[in-house]
């Protein structure tokens, strides 16, 4: 799709599959950083979106001398309060089930083929949430590079993701196995179709407990 932004003219390429469909949203213009609004109820009823989609060069501007990799920074578009979410599965059936409940959730989704994939996302990106099979990409649930990537991150970002393993190896809500996985919450495979109560109850309690902790945090001018 393109666009121009009203301000400097200038004119912008984004890729089909990084428009939330049917959604309107918003964007900072790389020029002159005013904000430009699309109506994406509007877009999807044209049909000129498919050509859009097609086009080789997603560069930013006519020129074509900056290059844009809608596949490492998938979300750059969205406005700062706009939900984000990865999932790192395998099985088609539980992509589909967990993208279909992450977007009655108002989240927009980016599903990675690969470990490598993942990580490179999580490069440009902080997602608000992450939901990894603990075999995700042939793993070893022991040495998954996407759950050591995150043990391993900086805990003042890592509190801003809520993190759920999806596994064979423990119940649903185990808080214990949670805790030694370092996630917010474990969920087991069979409970995937049922994946909608279980994360609006563990994000809700995951919320009010960090609104606690960061009041906590501000009575003593720690942040």
């Amino acid at each position: 799709m393109e666009i121009k932004c009203g301000s400097c003219d200038k004119k912008i390429v984004i890729p089909e599959e990084k428009i939330p469909s049917g959604k309107s949203f918003s964007l900072r213009c790389p020029t002159c950083k005013g904000k430009i609004n699309v109506d994406g109820t509007e877009q999807e009823e044209k049909n000129d979106l498919a050509n859009f989609g097609q086009q080789q060069e997603t560069a930013y501007g006519e020129s074509g001398n900056t290059n844009y990799d809608a596949t490492e920074k998938p979300f750059d578009f969205l406005e700062e309060e706009g939900l984000t979410a990865m999932v790192c599965e395998n099985d088609p059936t539980a992509i589909q089930k967990i993208r279909e409940v992450l977007d009655i959730m108002d989240y927009s989704v980016t599903v990675p083929e690969s470990t490598r994939d993942a990580l490179r996302k999580m490069k440009y990106h902080v997602y608000d949430l992450i939901l990894v099979n603990e075999t995700f990409d042939g793993s070893d649930p022991k040495t998954n590079g996407i759950l050591i990537y995150l043990e391993r991150m900086n805990m003042a970002e890592r509190r801003n993701i809520f993190v759920g393993l999806i596994t064979k190896q423990f119940a649903t809500r185990d808080n214990m196995a949670a805790f030694l996985k370092s996630v917010n919450i474990t969920i087991n495979q069979k409970d995937v179709p049922h994946i909608d109560r279980i994360l609006k109850s563990a994000i809700n309690e995951n919320d009010l407990f960090f609104m606690v902790f960061k009041e906590s945090l501000k009575k003593i001018s720690k942040i």
